[in-house]
């Protein structure tokens, strides 16, 4: 008898949940590294991995991006 597998179906919002607080790590290193260093572009990359994983996953790469609110972009 074979075991059925659960491969083909990903939890998505439990992931995202996940590599939001690498993505934040991220950020965090680019906050404190100097400019350029390795650090810096290694963390760059990190977060441009997670937003093209947050974009296949979801279909938006600025999954993570702040979005300005509806009340800020219907200017008066």
């Amino acid at each position: 008898m074979s075991r059925r597998t659960k491969r083909g179906f990903i939890e998505k919002d439990q992931v995202l949940e996940k590599v939001a607080v690498g993505r934040q790590g991220a950020i965090q290193v680019r906050i404190e590294a100097k400019i350029n260093s390795d650090e810096y572009r290694a963390a760059g990359d990190v977060i441009d991995a997670i937003d093209k994983l947050a974009g296949t996953l979801t279909g938006d790469e600025s999954h993570f991006h702040l979005k300005m609110s509806r009340a800020d972009s219907q200017g008066d």
